[in-house]
């Protein structure tokens, strides 16, 4: 009886490792999935004629990049806000500042002030600006990632759909990683993590005023990973 008391147990905490290894790799793909280096391409090429455009907030994640954007920085791990930031405001010349949980809160408050009246034209943050931070004057959202938990976008939705005077509409950017090529097997594990992925633009196209032209967008990727049945 304590043999199989001990084999049991032994079984039991090999379990455990294992579920717990699963969860920290899970864990790491969606840092890198939300860090991944093309949605900074993608970025570029949306704002690079956005020029005048003003009161936007950038969501990032809290992953890192590996970046080649040149032969000194190659390999190098830069947080995915640093380069948005630098993205932005050095290459592109947008007026943005980052709102972080190290922003102090008089410093917060000013930023915020900075933003409404059009100083800053976007503010770049992780998580901090999700829960407890009312910005209405909110006109456009960039959101380079997203946790799988609906509670999030709910609360990003809202935050930016606030009313606020001479704002008719929002306008939001929503990023996805889509997978490569890959062998049948894992291909399944990936379309799996994208159909999380794939039920938040569902959301936000139906509610959209562009509605059908952003369902007709994702049509192509659910026939694509066969992904017909969200």
């Amino acid at each position: 009886y304590k043999d199989r008391e001990n084999l049991d147990f032994n079984n039991l905490e090999k379990t455990e490792e294992k579920a717990e290894d699963i969860t920290y790799l899970l864990m790491q793909r969606a840092r890198l999935i939300g860090a991944a280096e093309n949605k900074l391409h993608a970025l570029r090429e949306l704002m690079k004629n956005r020029n005048e455009t003003t009161h936007t907030l950038f969501y990032c994640g809290d992953g890192s990049v590996e970046s080649s954007v040149s032969p000194t920085r190659n390999q190098s791990n830069l947080h995915q806000l640093k380069e948005v930031a630098r993205i932005l405001g050095t290459e592109l010349n947008y007026r943005i500042s980052t709102y972080t949980a190290q922003t102090s809160l008089p410093e917060r408050e000013n930023l915020r002030q900075q933003f409404e009246n059009g100083e800053l034209q976007g503010l770049v943050a992780i998580r901090c600006l999700d829960e407890g931070v009312d910005i209405p004057a909110i006109q456009t959202a960039v959101i380079l990632a997203s946790s799988t938990n609906p509670r999030q976008f709910i609360q990003r939705r809202g935050r930016i759909l606030r009313p606020h005077p001479g704002k008719e509409r929002a306008t939001i950017f929503d990023m996805i990683v889509l997978p490569p090529d890959l062998d049948r097997k894992t291909l399944e594990v990936e379309k799996n993590l994208l159909k999380k992925e794939l039920r938040r633009f569902v959301e936000f196209a139906d509610l959209a005023d562009n509605s059908g032209e952003a369902r007709m967008k994702l049509f192509d990727l659910q026939k694509r990973y066969g992904l017909m049945n969200i």
